[in-house]
């Protein structure tokens, strides 16, 4: 069931677009922790596989890798695709993004 919001007032999309950006910024930091596990699987399995720390290790390393990439790519996507529905809410409600930027490298 979608939500009708073609009543809204601009200030009930900017409070929206906001909501959501708090929550892209929220799922960023998991994207974060995502990254540090393909990092620390990395080097755990590398350890354990050619560094003489053992297979038992090795194996870990290479599960916290593939588990962590997998996480990555979903709140990637997630969240690169957050961002465009957030833009898209900001033009329905007449914010233009672009021309902030620009307002703000003139300064």
């Amino acid at each position: 069931m979608a939500l009708d919001t073609s009543n809204w007032t601009r200030e009930d999309l900017v409070r929206e677009a906001k909501l959501q950006t708090d929550a892209i910024q929220r799922l960023n930091v998991w994207l974060r922790i995502g990254y540090s596990l393909v990092a620390a699987g990395f080097l755990l399995g590398y350890w354990g596989f050619y560094g003489g720390g053992g297979t038992v290790p090795g194996v870990l390393g290479v599960v916290l890798l593939v588990l962590g990439a997998l996480v990555s790519v979903a709140l990637k996507v997630g969240t690169t695709n957050a961002k465009k529905n957030v833009r898209n809410i900001l033009a329905a409600a007449g914010v233009d993004l672009d021309e902030k930027d620009e307002e703000a490298s003139n300064s």
